[in-house]
């Protein structure tokens, strides 16, 4: 199914896009390798996680003296100096500098690459910086970071147990939301970027509903869970969220692709789902088979022998259900299974 409705996300955005179409054109051909940002320039989340995994990788010992350096750059091994070469700052800042360069979010809208900050003016309370990857709980209430946090100990990815502890959620101001990264940024490559149905993102990667993470372009979105990625967009994407998205179908389990011709010549698009399928032509519009009557249906040859379905499905009499496709209807009842009938 082709783009054919380039408006139907805006009643979903969260946000207006930061870069101009130009500027974002510019990010997203630059190579995702090393350094491939400019030093205290926008930065996006994917190289922001892959810097800060280098020095994970490379077990950084903590200190205060001398800086460590690899591939992007020679930085302070604290934890003020690894979050700054995580962010591709011009210099190692201080748990008190980072303020300069950040600004506030809620603790709901933490994303990987975020910082989470303290710095008290008691002495003897804690001054300490991490980096935000995930959460480790889905009550969101013990975040996973990757931090530089003592001596005697080296550049880690841990579980902090006990909630955020008096910290505070913290952006880097140059931080660029927008950019795909992971396995979003792979898909979204794969399909053309910019070129692509998609077009441009409208907001950056977040949370699914049920335990993926995804992201919303102009004109669709990419959804993953692990570990695949794939794209919704176009009617079947309207019809996804109108039926309540994840909840009701699950994940996609491939991407969108050209359906069997009917047998009066109709020819659509399909998309399967955990829990469905959905079949789009321009004639019958999107509608989803699924349960007892998506196997009728399958054994009776799909689309090329019943054509596209005309109708989601409708309750009949004694707790019953019936589908119409072109060609034929199936119907089902607890008592008889399925059955189909002749329009």
């Amino acid at each position: 199914m082709r783009s054919r409705r380039p408006n139907l996300l805006l009643r979903r955005a969260w946000g207006a896009a930061a870069l101009t179409l130009a500027a974002l054109a510019a990010t997203l051909t630059a190579a995702p390798a090393a350094n491939a940002s400019d030093p205290d320039g926008p930065i996006g989340r994917g190289e922001t996680m892959d810097r800060s995994w280098s020095w994970v990788a490379e077990q950084v010992p903590y200190s205060w003296d001398g800086c460590h350096r690899n591939q992007f750059g020679c930085y302070r091994p604290d934890c003020s100096g690894f979050v700054s070469m995580a962010w591709n700052l011009g210099s190692s800042l201080t748990t008190w500098t980072l303020w300069n360069v950040t600004s506030d979010i809620p603790a709901s809208d933490l994303q990987p690459g975020d910082a989470l900050l303290r710095d008290d003016p008691d002495p003897k309370a804690t001054h300490h910086v991490a980096l935000f990857v995930r959460w480790a709980d889905a009550g969101h209430t013990q975040p996973v970071v990757r931090e530089e946090y003592d001596f005697g100990h080296v550049a880690e990815e841990r579980t902090w147990g006990n909630g955020l502890r008096g910290f505070s959620p913290r952006r880097y101001n140059r931080l660029d939301d927008l950019m795909p990264y992971g396995s979003i940024r792979a898909k979204y490559d794969g399909m053309g970027g910019l070129n692509s149905p998609l077009g441009p993102p409208v907001t950056g990667e977040r949370d699914s509903m049920m335990g993926g993470r995804f992201q919303q372009f102009r004109n669709g979105i990419i959804i993953w869970h692990p570990d695949a990625a794939f794209a919704i967009y176009g009617d079947i994407l309207s019809k996804f969220w109108a039926t309540d998205a994840e909840r009701a179908w699950g994940f996609p389990t491939m991407d969108e692709a050209d359906a069997a011709q009917a047998p009066n010549g109709t020819k659509g698009r399909y998309q399967f789902f955990e829990r469905g399928l959905f079949l789009w032509s321009q004639q019958t519009g999107v509608h989803v088979v699924h349960g007892e009557i998506y196997k009728a249906f399958h054994n009776a040859g799909h689309e090329a022998a019943l054509g596209y379905p005309m109708t989601d499905e409708v309750d009949e009499a004694g707790g019953g259900k019936a589908q119409k496709f072109q060609k034929s209807t199936i119907h089902w009842n607890p008592a008889k299974g399925t059955w189909i009938t002749d329009n």
